[in-house]
């Protein structure tokens, strides 16, 4: 009776956290939540069969719990299985993992949200079936394959050891009155369909039809945000008032008062190299910029950027074998981070141009993709190629923590103001945020449709715009983990940058090949605050929301920008050498040369994911070979 009665007081606790919120809510109006349900469900419906969409909240009932929604003899069509066909279970949850690894980086997250729900449905039955502890050792084999945000879940799960212990809402999914179902991408749907035929038996689809539906929704929908927390609410973001400054003597910016627009050209002294990255000072007077020889160039400007067309250069480092791929300066401009394709990074200190130390990840080598410093320095974090986020000291050669969860490569890292936080954005198409001391993830947003590319945090540190190869702008309530507005105005190859102004009041929105967009950021927060969530895309509010867009020369691009000061915007730039269509003939050939020879399964795959290798260093511009 241990489990039953640990599962009822879980039950009564839960219902009444539910009840409680019920009467802080408007009672007249359904939650956004249930209201984005309802419609998706009328959209997504594929058969007479009733589907059911169970929201996850941070008190969260999961998709198995609760009471039965039909008759209550549902354990009545519940059958017990023999050992080969509960052997079907456990085989079908390898085959889900091996669709997850094959399947495009920015589709993997949607496919991945099925792993959890397969994995309790093996339990369940043969928990059902009189196999307990075949049920035990089952889950035992396979959670680590579940990032560390499911271990609470899997924990509640194993407490049901009987018959007895059974919720309702179980009942109706083991004996197929009632199916669980996943909304996805029509393309990502068609691509796992493709793989599935391919990878699974008939008997594994069948165990997976028998308690799961997959209802596809058009590409152009941005999907509903659906939480999935069994972490408590982050500490209240109220550092705005340490940052905040206290001169009020000058106007701010606005829709009424834009800022000054200036670019700096970015080159280097072999004018056959090309600049892969650059990044701004603190105090915005230099910059830095590597090159795809491995060189790292520090420049100095005048302060009055409207007048530095021009920079000067203080240092060259020349100690990166590979292309440099990040660079960032420690807060104070004291020191200046490196990282590059020879799978090492190195700090520099920009007053005697020497190498303090070179970082390294010991046997397993990766290469970091985005560096970025913790406001009160000592610390940085890296975004790196294979999918880890690593946090460093600054005097120590290898990682002191590493947070597992993202299911592709890491672009871009940030920390959040008051540094207890980090956000990262991932080819997976997720943001997520971290409590990276305690080695927790805090928050995880979908909505992306392709990698994310860019972050920034709004000077209060509540918000998080992100933006990505999607041209998708959005921002993020971070204390109600919800989407405040989807900005799709911004129609560019990939967005590289964005940033919000001192007071809060303007974002703009960069793009590699050198459009700009201005966007009226505290309008977007008071309409935000009217608004129940339901129009967080409509097109007429973000029309209304854009306040300029400028566009670049074609033979520039656009490599890091940001607000100085109280009235200045600046971009630093350099030259578009138009490689593409070299690394396009490539690709080309090979796709030509995959048609006529006879090559093994392996071959292929080999050859396929270097072709996509280019294709998304392509997109991104980041390579020595090729921009756009």
């Amino acid at each position: 009776m241990g489990g039953r009665n640990l599962q009822q007081k879980k039950r009564k606790s839960k219902k009444q956290k539910s009840q409680s919120r019920k009467q802080n809510n408007n009672q007249k109006n359904k939650p956004q939540s249930e209201e984005a349900n309802d419609l998706l469900v009328e959209k997504c419906k594929t058969s007479d069969m009733e589907l059911e969409v169970v929201e996850l909240y941070e008190d969260f009932v999961d998709f198995y719990e609760g009471e039965a929604h039909g008759p209550s003899q549902q354990g009545e069509f519940c059958k017990a299985l023999k050992d080969k066909e509960l052997m079907e279970y456990e085989q079908t949850f390898v085959a889900l993992r091996n669709i997850i690894q094959e399947i495009f980086q920015f589709r993997k997250y949607e496919v991945f949200m099925m792993l959890y729900p397969t994995l309790a449905m093996g339990y369940l039955q043969m928990v059902w079936s009189g196999e307990w502890q075949q049920a035990r050792d089952y889950v035992e084999r396979h959670k680590d394959e579940l990032d560390a945000s499911y271990r609470k879940r899997i924990e509640n799960l194993k407490l049901i050891r009987k018959r007895e212990d059974m919720p309702g809402r179980a009942l109706e999914l083991l004996s197929g009155g009632k199916k669980e179902y996943f909304l996805m991408a029509s393309t990502t749907f068609e691509q796992f369909k493709v793989i599935q035929s391919r990878l699974w038996t008939s008997k594994q689809q069948e165990c997976f039809g028998a308690h799961f539906q997959i209802a596809s929704y058009a590409d152009f929908m941005i999907p509903q945000e659906r939480r999935i927390t069994d972490h408590p609410l982050p500490e209240p973001f109220n550092w705005a008032a340490a940052v905040q400054d206290s001169d009020s003597t000058s106007e701010s910016l606005g829709r009424n008062r834009l800022p000054a627009l200036s670019f700096n050209m970015a080159t280097p002294v072999d004018t056959e190299d090309a600049v892969t990255c650059a990044t701004l000072s603190e105090d915005r007077c230099s910059v830095a910029f590597g090159t795809g020889s491995g060189m790292v160039h520090v420049v100095a400007v005048r302060k009055d950027w409207r007048e530095a067309n021009n920079m000067r250069r203080e240092n060259v480092f020349q100690a990166h074998q590979q292309w440099v791929m990040a660079c960032a300066f420690s807060p104070g401009d004291r020191h200046l981070l490196t990282s590059s394709a020879d799978k090492t990074m190195r700090l520099w200190c920009t007053r005697s141009g020497l190498c303090k130390i070179v970082y390294t990840t010991g046997q397993v080598p990766h290469t970091a993709s985005c560096v970025a410093f913790a406001p009160r320095g000592c610390y940085f974090a890296t975004a790196s190629e294979d999918a880890v986020v690593r946090v460093w000291r600054e005097d120590a050669e290898h990682p002191i923590i590493s947070l597992f969860g993202h299911l592709a490569k890491l672009l871009v890292c940030r920390f959040h103001p008051n540094g207890n936080y980090l956000a990262t954005g991932s080819a997976d198409a997720t943001v997520r945020i971290w409590d990276y001391r305690n080695h927790a993830q805090m928050r995880l947003f979908r909505g992306h449709k392709a990698p994310v590319s860019a972050l920034v945090y709004s000077n209060c540190g509540r918000y998080l715009v992100s933006g990505g190869r999607d041209d998708l702008v959005i921002v993020w309530d971070t204390s109600d983990a919800r989407m405040l507005r989807c900005l799709c105005q911004h129609k560019a190859l990939s967005i590289a940058s964005i940033d919000i102004s001192y007071c809060n009041n303007l974002l703009a929105v960069w793009s590699q090949e050198g459009q700009l967009t201005l966007w009226d950021f505290q309008l977007l927060m008071q309409y935000s605050s009217m608004e129940n969530g339901s129009s967080a895309q409509s097109n007429d509010i973000n029309g209304e929301l854009l306040i300029r867009t400028v566009k670049a020369p074609e033979d520039m691009i656009w490599l890091q920008s940001g607000f100085f000061g109280r009235d200045g915007l600046v971009a630093i730039c350099t030259e578009n050498y138009k490689k593409s269509p070299e690394v396009l003939a490539s690709i080309v050939q090979q796709i030509k040369n995959l048609q006529l020879e006879t090559k093994s399964e392996a071959k292929i795959k080999e050859i396929m994911k270097s072709m996509l290798d280019q294709i998304l260093s392509y997109e991104i511009g980041i390579t020595a070979e090729g921009r756009f």
